[in-house]
């Protein structure tokens, strides 16, 4: 009888009221469908919560955690020492049924302020000298990203400025940059066209466009007078020096390998270059133009990649091992190697000298390195006597360009695969 009553009522609310009752109806038939997600995460390990209560994963397979659930509601990601975030079940920003979570420190010296996209692979970052601006070069897509640091008094950002090309625009393919402050320039190399375009510092106007000799140019330098500016080539193993003020190309130095970070002593006599195709660094005597010695970090395999000087150390990332290295500058000797993470990219010394920072792009595709990997990158932030850890921060897929502003503030990294970066503040 009761269900008979029922059904009378249910007519007639529907019979007065069609329209409200085919979207209550709708709804709560959705209620009860299962949503099945993939999880990536960071840290891999978090808890996840359906309102308040712990769900467990199906299966998990490579950096990869399947969940279902059956009923709607709030979705919490925490872990320990993290700061949780949530998502209405309905609303989860799903690619492909996949879900990428990164949770921040609760209280850590590094703390986020803004995510910004860029364009497609950006490489590396550099603030200008003065710390306003920013240089984001694109290697798959044509020309630079710029942007203006904003300061206020609750915080910084980042405003997209504008894209740097030169005339008819250009191919992609742009590495590194170097910012002269001398001469108020921007110096950016492009390994596709085996150039690199010089653009004015204020106007951000192209001023002109240098062929480097050389093939596949890659990190530009300049040495502590700033008369000279050098460009690695990558695939012709030799280092292309230009008079900085005429432009003219002076030379072109064999280094016995593949070239990639370079770095000067401080009275610009000794270039030491990282040679990516073993754990080696190249010596050149800049007096001479001409490789005088080489050094070797450690026996078998290595890739050295980027390359400080500092109070008469070198400061070596390691990409095949995943080290950050200490290396006496007069004579090569291995002071201290540390196994930081995956994949080393870039590291940048704090203006103070008593950080080195590392950003480690997390474990390749196995398919391939430009697909997303297994798991996501971080950044490191290592005391630069010892190079223990002092904090890490997550990345998203394949943090690869990294910076910290003049004034030491600040903390700027690429996600190389996401088309993105990131801004920190640096604590105390």
């Amino acid at each position: 009888m009761a269900f008979h009553v029922l059904l009378f009522y249910l007519y007639s609310f529907y019979m007065r009221y069609p329209c409200l009752f085919l979207v209550l109806f709708i709804s709560g038939f959705s209620f009860a469908q299962e949503l099945s997600f993939d999880l990536k995460s960071a840290p891999d390990n978090l808890i996840v919560s359906l309102n308040g209560q712990e769900i467990r994963p199906l299966s998990a397979a490579n950096g990869i955690r399947s969940y279902r659930i059956e009923s709607r509601g709030v979705l919490t990601f925490s872990s320990p020492g993290y700061s949780s975030i949530e998502y209405l079940s309905t609303e989860l920003p799903l690619r492909n049924g996949l879900l990428e979570v990164k949770l921040e420190l609760g209280n850590g010296r590094l703390r986020q302020l803004g995510l910004y996209r860029t364009g497609v692979q950006p490489k590396s970052a550099y603030f200008t000298g003065d710390g306003r601006r920013l240089i984001v070069p694109l290697l798959g897509e044509r020309g630079v990203d710029v942007f203006r640091l904003e300061t206020a008094s609750t915080g910084a950002s980042l405003v997209y400025e504008q894209r740097l090309l030169p005339p008819g625009g250009g191919r992609s393919g742009n590495v590194e940059a170097l910012v002269d402050n001398r001469r108020n320039e921007i110096w950016i190399s492009n390994m596709e066209e085996n150039m690199v375009h010089i653009y004015d510092l204020h106007s951000l106007a192209h001023k002109t466009s240098l062929s480097t000799g050389g093939v596949f140019p890659k990190v530009i330098v300049q040495n502590p007078a700033g008369n000279l500016t050098l460009v690695s080539n990558w695939v012709s193993h030799d280092i292309s020096v230009f008079n900085s003020d005429t432009k003219e190309l002076l030379q072109r130095i064999p280094v016995g390998g593949t070239p990639r970070g370079m770095t000067f002593s401080p009275d610009g006599q000794t270039l030491y270059v990282a040679i990516f195709d073993e754990p080696l660094i190249a010596v050149v005597d800049m007096g001479q133009m001409r490789l005088r010695t080489t050094y070797r970090l450690y026996e078998g395999q290595g890739a050295a990649r980027h390359i400080i000087y500092n109070d008469g150390k070198l400061y070596v990332s390691d990409m095949y091992r995943g080290t950050v290295n200490i290396v006496d500058a007069a004579n090569g000797a291995l002071l201290v190697s540390r196994r930081i993470g995956p994949n080393i990219n870039t590291i940048v010394l704090s203006p103070c000298g008593s950080y080195v920072f590392a950003s480690s792009r997390g474990r390749n595709n196995p398919l391939d390195y430009t697909r997303p990997g297994p798991d996501f990158g971080a950044i490191y932030m290592l005391r630069s006597d010892n190079l223990n850890l002092v904090e890490r921060v997550w990345g998203r897929n394949q943090p690869t360009g990294l910076a910290i502003s003049p004034n030491g503030f600040y903390m700027v990294f690429t996600n190389f695969l996401d088309a993105n970066l990131e801004l920190y503040l640096i604590g105390d």
